[in-house]
């Protein structure tokens, strides 16, 4: 009793498993999940037919000329009811070979309860999964004879599919069972035919399969090409199945054939499997055209291995015939479903995840008008462009980078500063910085500024000479101090340029980048929105560069109201000037010029103005040899009543963090007349930089070596002091507010008074230019190209795509169309979804309707 409820028990469990994994193939599961299953592969005419026949207890489509053309799973179920089979047809591939996003099984014809027409309504599924394109109203309606002459003329047949004909079998004398019969492995046929049979069963065979493999007693196993396909998936033989077809074709003569098959069913070959071979007789053409053969062929085949040599003397009787090889089938079978059943739970769960991440990381089909959805797109986009115009924390990138654009173009502008040396060429010298203390921030520009072409002061005199036409003495052409400012201002337009173009390139790369990543999935629509946004932009450029011509062309007359300013650069340049020319080194200056040791440099100064010299820069062109000729000094130039200088060291644009000193270093020229220290100020006091030689030689120059340098250092210490504490006298009496810088005016007139103050007034003119150009150009091309680009953005891009016109609708459509490849991945990922939703509530129905799960199945 407790063997028939543990066997009505496993009856049980057997069933529900096959059904459930029939069902999970129903849904298309066999695509995304690694079902269980048995394959019978063999090669053509290798009796694999009579093994289908044996198991299915049907008749197969198998006469000459014919063969399987596409894989056929046959489903057995035992089952109380009177014998019945339908036939499906699931269709995973299109007639391309390509798969199909949804698997569908459809019914093909009525169910039928007689074995006789299952063969001809085969031959019939067989037309319609090689010939997609006809009915299946018109084959079912037709004859075979016509089918076959279809068959024969139509072109877009193919030979092979991968379309499943599925013959549902159900009855009491059937056993629960499930296989897939792939068509035969055949060898005379075209190249490209051959591999596709060869890679079609190498498909099925893979992963989680039992593959029965036909063996043909006929032919050597060392010849056997099913047997090495199979050998290549499960290459240790732990999932193959040897079936050893037409025993009855080996004669009684044929010993030495017949030991050797013996030795493979019973163990004793080198080609061992781990489930062993069976053996199976099945019916020749005579016993299967007799309709009553089921029953006594079964006999038949009972009595052939108890009758016939050597198969009666072997002790591996269940190795033999039908029966045992259906039953240890359904065994094994059903044991792989048992044991992998946890395994495809979590792999259909995974898959399922995977599947809902994927998608989600794809747009949404558009349900929307399309209009409105168009417009909600160009809304969205316009308005981030405008958040990374306005600059906020999270979309800073753009305004920085124009920052940088207008840093650059800052500098450029700063570097063409006149660079004019107020001593003579023959006197020595060290560089000094072209700037005073407010610029100490900008290092790059004073860098650039200190390697334009020196203009010194002999050349400053031939210049302004060389410009009096109908001045009265000592009066410098206004011309000429123009023609100077415009030397300093003839290459902004191109920094200006550079300045433009690298704004204008960092606003169109991010409008495109933006555009790739809003309207990816719109191939059209995104097209068409980059040359729209080329068309704006250029129309915004040449708007804006109309400004900044302009901007550019008012610089070109000088003109400032800024007078206050403008006075206190001249005054500051001046008193520089003055101060390097007296020998003395600014606060901000590195270096110091020194006067020339040598003895004839004031009679050669004192000369240069009737020296007819060659001008190293030259301003305004070619000038009459005439005039250069006639220059004539200029010393006695009234001296300029100078307002006290404002701190040069505090400025709202270049604020110096650099401490205020002035040394006071001062050197006499040689050849002056000595004069009494007492009577000549103590900060225009000469203060030795050397110590005169003893013995006559020449002494060494200033920090030649250790003593000298402290000597040195000490010396300057001290006139710091001295000029700290006439501040503090001055201040005292009265005379507050004053610097370093103002001292430089009690220095008695020099000859190139006139050279000098031209030289500060142009010097203090580039500061008021400069500043004003670094400031308004950026203006300029923010407000009228950025800020305008990023108002009319939206509203131009409405009226381009006519969002308001009657046929807008239409136009939209056509507009959104989205990327194949897109559309294609989406389809087939919610395909998938839904593949996979279907197979998670098959799953989860049979774990609640069983609870037996878990339990195993016996063997």
């Amino acid at each position: 009793m407790a063997s028939e409820i543990s066997s009505s028990v496993y009856a049980t469990r057997r069933k529900e498993l096959l059904a459930l994994v029939n069902q999970l193939r129903a849904v298309g599961a066999q695509s995304e999940l690694d079902l269980p299953r048995i394959a019978v592969i063999g090669n053509q005419s290798a009796g694999k037919s009579s093994v289908v026949e044996a198991i299915s207890g049907i008749k197969v489509p198998r006469d000459a000329g014919t063969c399987t053309r596409c894989p056929m799973e046959c489903r057995l179920s035992s089952s109380s009811s009177p014998w019945s089979c339908r036939i499906l047809i699931r269709r995973e591939f299109d007639k391309f070979g390509k798969p199909l996003d949804e698997v569908s099984e459809t019914l093909f014809g009525n169910t039928i309860t007689d074995k006789a027409d299952v063969e001809p309504m085969l031959r019939r599924a067989q037309v319609s999964v090689l010939n997609p394109d006809i009915t299946v109203a018109k084959i079912l309606s037709s004859t075979l004879d016509e089918l076959k002459e279809w068959s024969d003329r139509s072109q877009e047949m193919v030979p092979f599919s991968r379309n499943v004909i599925i013959v549902d079998l159900e009855g009491p004398e059937l056993t629960d069972l499930a296989f897939i019969d792939l068509p035969g492995l055949i060898q005379n046929a075209e190249a490209n035919t051959v591999q596709l049979v060869e890679d079609m069963v190498s498909s099925h065979i893979k992963g989680n399969c039992l593959i029965l493999v036909a063996l043909p007693m006929t032919d050597d196993i060392e010849n056997q090409k099913a047997l090495r396909l199979a050998r290549i998936e499960d290459p240790e033989g732990r999932r193959t199945i040897g079936v050893l077809t037409k025993p009855d074709m080996l004669g009684a003569g044929s010993t030495k054939a017949l030991g050797l098959w013996l030795d493979v069913i019973e163990g004793r070959s080198r080609h061992q499997l781990t489930h062993g071979y069976y053996c199976t007789r099945q019916p020749d053409d005579a016993e299967r055209s007799d309709p009553s053969t089921a029953a006594r062929a079964r006999e038949n085949e009972i009595a052939f291995f108890k009758n016939t040599l050597p198969w009666a003397k072997s002790n591996h009787t269940h190795r033999f015939g039908r029966d045992n090889l259906i039953t240890n089938l359904s065994r094994l079978l059903v044991k792989i479903i048992d044991d992998t059943l946890p395994a495809i739970r979590s792999e259909a769960m995974l898959q399922f995840e995977d599947t809902c991440y994927e998608l989600a990381r794809i747009p949404h089909k558009v349900e929307e008008e399309p209009a409105t959805y168009m417009l909600n797109l160009l809304t969205g986009f316009a308005g981030e462009f405008q958040q990374y115009v306005k600059g906020s924390a999270e979309t800073a990138k753009l305004i920085q980078q124009h920052r940088d654009a207008y840093k650059v173009l800052k500098i450029a502008i700063r570097r063409t500063a006149p660079n004019f040396m107020p001593c003579l060429p023959k006197e020595t010298r060290v560089p000094f910085t072209n700037s005073l203390e407010e610029d100490e921030n900008d290092r790059d520009g004073l860098m650039m500024s200190n390697e334009k072409k020196a203009l010194y002061l002999t050349e400053m005199r031939l210049y302004i000479d060389g410009s009096i036409t109908r001045e009265l003495p000592n009066n410098v052409p206004f011309d000429a101090k123009v023609a100077l400012i415009m030397e300093f201002q003839a290459t902004w337009a191109v920094a200006v340029a550079e300045c433009f173009n690298a704004v204008e390139k960092a606003t169109l790369t991010l409008l495109m980048k933006k555009v790739d990543i809003d309207f990816q999935r719109y191939e059209i629509l995104r097209g068409h929105i980059r040359t729209f946004l080329h068309e704006l932009v250029t129309k915004h450029r040449e708007n804006c560069q109309r400004f900044l011509d302009t901007a550019l062309e008012a610089e070109l007359t000088p003109y400032t109201q800024n007078s206050h300013y403008l006075e206190d650069s001249t005054e500051k340049w001046l008193s520089k000037y003055k101060s390097i020319r007296a020998g003395e080194s600014t606060a901000n200056d590195n270096n110091t010029f020194f006067k020339s040791n040598d003895a004839t440099s004031a009679s050669a100064t004192a000369a240069s103005s009737n020296q007819t010299l060659s001008p190293i820069f030259s301003f305004g062109g070619k000038r009459p040899s005439s005039e250069l000729e006639s220059g004539s000094s200029n010393s006695n130039q009234a001296q300029p009543t100078a307002q006290p200088a404002a701190n040069a060291n505090t400025n709202g644009m270049f604020p110096s963090t650099q401490p205020k000193s002035t040394p006071a270093q001062i050197a006499t020229p040689t050849g002056t007349p000595a004069t009494s220290e007492k009577s000549v100020p103590f900060w225009e006091r000469a203060t030795p930089l050397t110590t005169p030689s003893t013995s006559g030689t020449p002494a060494l120059g200033p920090f030649s070596n250790d003593t000298n340098f402290t000597k040195a250092r000490s010396q300057s210490q001290e006139a710091t002091e001295d000029l700290n504490h006439a501040l503090a006298l001055l201040a005292k009496h009265g005379y507050t507010g004053l610097t370093t810088e103002n001292l430089g005016r009690l220095h008695p007139p020099d000859e190139y008074e006139r050279e000098l103050k031209t030289m500060a007034e142009v010097r203090g003119y580039f500061q008021v230019a400069y500043k004003r150009i670094i400031d308004n150009i950026p203006s300029f091309i923010d407000l009228r190209f950025v800020k305008a680009l990023s108002r009319e953005i939206q509203p131009f891009l409405i009226t381009k795509f006519g969002l308001g016109t009657a046929s807008a609708s239409d136009r939209c459509k056509k507009y959104l169309e989205e990327d194949p490849t897109l559309v294609a991945k989406r389809d087939e990922l919610v395909a998938r979804k839904k593949r996979l939703e279907s197979v998670q509530q098959e799953l989860m129905g049979f774990g609640h309707g069983l609870g037996q799960e878990g339990k195993g199945v016996e063997e």
